[in-house]
């Protein structure tokens, strides 16, 4: 007589139990997977901040000075689209025909035809693996397709009328600037020549509350008028306005931040240290320019590119004496590593 030995297996209890194993450690390596993909996307990000400081570095060395941002009517070429040439951008650049006007305007600002195609080029250098959103904006801006960025230049403090970027301000970007090494008073690795944005929603909403908080920016271009004949910006004047009451019954969100790299207007393609990377208080703007801070989807703070091509990470946490002193070109201020 064959005797058969008993059939072995798991109980139902061994079961579960290998599959709670299985959940704790599937729960412990996914942190360690995430964490390491965003290092990867976070040094990747500093690279394309690098190119860019040495894009603008060749530009001078070229040109005698950095690129100005914007042009007669604030809606000319970014500083970022002057910059194609020494990008590796050459395909962009040759998009893009600087011997005619971006576009007509103001009062209303429409592209002109031999800018589209260029406009809609989306370029790998100008995101940040990061932030996860669609660089093309099929039809948002002006009803033409426009591409994204990132990556934004400094406008300065922000404080005062330095907000208005139509005219010089303490920053090392405005329309029409032709800042020079020698103009960097405070030393290019005191000065911030770019930082971070969200790319925009990519659609307008209204009411007090935004669709998209992160990808949305307080519009007042319907409650202020733009001056013309001063720095000052807007009637009434709003110098150094608390942004916190501003932004506290806003009435229209706008998508329209960093949707099209090759418009030089400061919602575009500009920033200011008026609040400090990542502030909780929204971004505010009209007819283009007003206080439009750093941000950044890696958590804790933003990247940094120094006028001497080095890329910094600064926290949220910086003070605001600090994160200002960097926004200014000729402050005179002295600022230790320690203190970002």
């Amino acid at each position: 007589m064959i005797r058969r030995s008993p059939r072995r297996g798991f109980t139902l209890i061994e079961l579960l139990v290998v599959i709670a194993i299985i959940a704790v450690l599937i729960a412990l390596l996914l942190p360690a997977v995430q964490a390491a993909r965003e290092a990867a996307r976070r040094i990747q990000s500093t690279n394309n901040l690098k190119q860019m400081g040495l894009a603008l570095h060749n530009y001078e060395s070229s040109n005698g000075c950095f690129p100005g941002s914007g042009g007669q009517s604030s809606s000319g070429f970014s500083a970022t689209a002057r910059l194609l040439p020494f990008l590796e951008g050459s395909a962009a650049f040759n998009a893009v025909n600087f011997s005619l006007p971006l576009g007509s305007g103001p009062p209303t600002f429409s592209f002109h035809p031999a800018q589209t195609t260029g406009s809609r080029t989306v370029i790998a250098a100008l995101l940040c693996p990061s932030d996860g959103h669609d660089p093309l904006y099929p039809s948002y801006y002006q009803s033409v397709p426009t591409a994204g960025t990132n990556y934004v230049v400094n406008i300065g403090t922000g404080t005062g009328t330095f907000y208005d970027s139509r005219y010089p301000t303490d920053g090392v970007f405005w329309d029409n600037s032709a800042v020079k090494f020698a103009g960097i008073v405070d030393g290019t690795s005191n000065t911030m020549f770019m930082s971070q944005c969200y790319l925009g929603a990519g659609f307008d909403t209204t009411g007090p509350i935004p669709l998209d908080r992160v990808r949305q920016i307080v519009n007042i271009s319907t409650t202020v008028k733009p001056t013309t004949a001063a720095p000052g910006g807007y009637t009434p004047a709003m110098n150094n306005p608390d942004l916190a009451s501003v932004s506290a019954t806003p009435v229209s969100w706008s998508g329209t931040r960093g949707v099209a790299w090759i418009v030089g207007t400061q919602v575009m393609s500009g920033f200011s240290a008026y609040l400090t990377p990542n502030s909780k208080t929204p971004d505010v703007y009209g007819h283009g320019f007003g206080w439009l801070a750093a941000r950044g989807p890696h958590p804790g703070g933003v990247l940094t590119l120094m006028g001497d091509g080095s890329v910094r990470f600064v926290k949220d946490s910086v003070s605001m004496a600090t994160w200002q002193s960097l926004a200014t070109r000729a402050g005179g201020e002295v600022v230790s590593a320690d203190s970002l």
